[in-house]
Parts: C-alpha cells; structure tokens; sequence
C-alpha cells in the first residue's frame, strides 16, 4: 500500500526535462551509478534524507540505525568527467554528553566516462567514491572510508514508439567489509513513457535490495527524487542545477 500511494503521490506533481542523480552527486539512478553524464559545465548543490537501512551497517549509534541526511557539491566540467563532495551527518555523543548528529564524514567523489553511447552500444563509465578518506572522529569508536568504493557501470537506452526504456548494468567493490553485501553485480531499468517524455520511472538491485523511485525537474533549476528500498524505506532530495556554461540538455 505505501508503494502504491508513493507512486500516485509523485505522478501529482509538475514535470520538467530531467538527468539522472543520484544521492552522492554523481549523476545515477539512487544508489547504483550510471554511465551518463550531467551536461557539461552543470553545477549542482544538494540535501538529501537518507533513510537508515540505505546507509552502511557500521553507521550506527547504540547498535541501532538511524536516519540523517547529506548535502553535496558537484560539477561536470567536461562533457567525460563529473566529481563530486559529499558530507553525511553522523550520529554521536559530545564530550558534553549531548547526543546528536554532530560529526560530519566528508569525502570526494569522480566518474570518468571513456566511451559515449551510440547506437548499437553502451555507454562506459568509471570511477570511485570516498577518494582519499580521513577518519572519522574518534568519539564515534569506528573508523571511516563507510562510502569507499570503486565502479564500472556501462548504460544503454532504447526507443520504442517514443516510450524510452533504458538499461543498467554495474560492478561495484566496497573496501569496507561491513559494506560486503553491495560488493559486485548490481543493476536497474528506466522508462520515460511517450506521453511524459521528461518523467523518469526507474527500479534498480544494489546488490542486497530492490529500490523503487521516481524523479524530475521543476522549473528547470530544481532536481527532485524520491525512493523507497525495499519498497518502504523512504530517502528523498532535492538539488540545485546550474549550468555555468549556459548549456541545457545534452545526449546521454
């Protein structure tokens, strides 16, 4: 029931043209990263909630998960690369004895497109999260490098009819061993559909869940998702798009 008033709750609101972004910046679907690119020279500035079960298994505060959010920088400078900085509110207790998210893991991130997609093959991409990781706090008792990973994801789409389906296919490796089960193959499916040609429909396998989502553009500046993993945990964002250059929607 909560999936299917998520669903009708979104196809309610205004549509605009939208590129695909995901939570930590680069351009993707939720959680997996895509081969496509942000358009050349697009800024972007981001605050997203992030639903406990999304986070790594070591974020956790008394053996207990809980919610936060994360806000991020990125920019697509040339037309193959996006890079990306991302800061994640950390739950902890202050030398005060004040319980809170006080502490902040920071990290960068970049994506390398070599190969663009063209008509009879994929789009190819790679890259890493949680570059050059410092740890954490020590107050919280654990270490850092929760995100670090390194990732090749090809992406290809295909038209029928004007209905737009496109496909993803993705291998991720986690440094962190309490990231294992996202460790490998992960995977998801887009559709824009002919009679809404700027809304994106999208389910993706990280490698442990199955996410559901949805997102758009409004008023040509203003980037919104929203997901439910496992078809009832909620994460949802928001991001500011400007393109310094001038520049509006380029091809995949």
């Amino acid at each position: 029931m909560r999936t299917i008033i998520f669903l009708l709750l979104l196809s309610c609101l205004p549509l605009g043209s939208i590129k695909a972004q995901e939570y930590a910046g680069l351009s993707g679907m939720i959680q997996v990263p895509t081969a496509e690119m942000a358009p050349e020279g697009e800024a972007r500035i981001g605050f997203f909630f992030l639903n406990g079960e999304s986070l790594p298994e070591r974020l956790r505060y008394n053996e207990e998960r809980y919610n936060t959010t994360n806000h991020f920088l990125a920019i697509t400078p040339f037309s193959w690369i996006e890079l990306s900085y991302v800061c994640t509110l950390m739950k902890g207790r202050l030398s005060s004895g004040k319980v809170g998210h006080y502490f902040k893991d920071r990290h960068f991130g970049a994506k390398i497109r070599p190969l663009k997609e063209g008509k009879w093959w994929p789009a190819i991409a790679i890259g890493m999260q949680d570059i050059g990781h410092a740890p954490t706090n020590e107050e919280l008792g654990v270490d850092g490098a929760y995100f670090q990973n390194i990732f090749l994801t090809a992406s290809k789409h295909f038209v029928w009819e004007r209905h737009e389906f496109g496909v993803l296919l993705a291998y991720r490796y986690y440094t962190s061993d309490f990231n294992e089960k996202w460790r490998g193959i992960a995977g998801g499916i887009t559709y824009r559909p002919a009679f809404a040609p700027q809304l994106r429909v999208l389910a993706e396998y990280t490698g442990s869940d199955i996410n559901l989502g949805m997102d758009y553009l409004l008023w040509r500046y203003f980037f919104l998702q929203a997901s439910l993993q496992d078809g009832k945990y909620f994460s949802g964002g928001i991001c500011l798009k400007v393109n310094l250059l001038g520049k509006r929607n380029q091809s995949k």
